[in-house]
């Protein structure tokens, strides 16, 4: 995959937790449901999901 291509799929990953985000605000808070749900819908690899939530939403504390 080449550096755009994966720059815009992971665009897309985000793009879909922004969108699940606003249609399920109940479960904004569950990143399990979150990824399943963004990697079912975008027909994408679970573990691609998982590694774009984890570099962009998931809280790393203050160092």
């Amino acid at each position: 995959m080449t550096v755009l291509a994966k720059a815009r799929q992971e665009q897309r990953i985000v793009d879909e937790f922004y969108h699940l985000i606003a249609l399920n605000a109940d479960h904004a808070e569950d990143p399990a449901w979150m990824i399943t749900a963004t990697a079912y819908t975008l027909s994408i690899d679970e573990k691609a999901v998982r590694k774009v939530w984890d570099a962009r939403f998931k809280d790393h504390g203050v160092a």
